[in-house]
């Protein structure tokens, strides 16, 4: 029975063993398989660009500069009501960014850079490295993304290479295929109507989402503090 010290202490060295004996064989191809993505159609929906007007920051719901500071939950709530996707709580499932650009509000919530993974596996495509060593898993998810979106990342960004043996990998679907601006729009109205106190809610009334051309939108009532 192997043990921790049989891989040199690396726990990466045991993630690459325990995947290649699985059916999928090769972290890429795990990654590859359970990575999920928006559909083309939703990033289309919400105008090919950022969904909300927030970044992440300590000063949660506080605004400055029509932007607001938030943690995880703007980003999330993009990907997961924009897509239908459905986290259970305790489902241990992340999400995560291709580009590292929390600070950049054109960014942190445009679904072309926003991915969903489990979290045994989140830690591998995590990096706020400028530049990525050769063999990150995130170089295969930046092209996945360049591949469904033209997406290069945030302005500045160098177009993404194509990876080695990156034609061999079997991509899951991306999901919302068949969603519409209109019915998304009106279906997200009646969800914020519904969470008055919510910090999503209070950026899109103060700050503007992509329904109201990132101006503050008068018909979403925010009621907390």
């Amino acid at each position: 029975m192997k043990t921790l010290a049989d891989f040199g202490f690396d726990g990466r060295a045991v993630l690459d063993h325990l995947v290649a004996a699985s059916s999928w064989g090769s972290t890429d191809q795990a990654i590859a398989s359970l990575a999920v993505f928006a559909h083309p159609d939703v990033v289309e929906a919400v105008g090919g660009r950022a969904v909300f007007r927030t970044m992440r920051g300590r000063r949660r719901g506080e605004i400055a500069d029509g932007i607001m500071e938030d943690d995880n939950a703007s980003p999330a709530e993009a990907f997961e009501f924009g897509t239908g996707f459905r986290r259970r709580p305790g489902s241990d499932v992340q999400c995560c960014h291709l580009y590292a650009a929390s600070a950049d509000p054109d960014a942190y919530t445009d679904l072309r850079n926003i991915f969903m993974v489990p979290q045994c596996l989140a830690k591998l495509t995590d990096s706020q490295a400028a530049t990525l060593p050769s063999l990150h898993a995130l170089h295969v998810l930046r092209y996945r993304a360049s591949e469904l979106y033209g997406y290069r990342g945030p302005s500045g960004s160098a177009a993404p290479a194509k990876p080695d043996g990156y034609d061999a990998l079997g991509w899951a679907d991306p999901i919302g295929a068949g969603t519409d601006a209109e019915t998304l729009e009106r279906r997200w109205r009646r969800r914020l109507a519904s969470r008055r106190k919510d910090r999503v809610t209070k950026s899109v009334a103060l700050c503007g989402w992509t329904f109201s051309d990132y101006r503050p939108d008068p018909d979403v009532v925010y009621a907390g503090n």
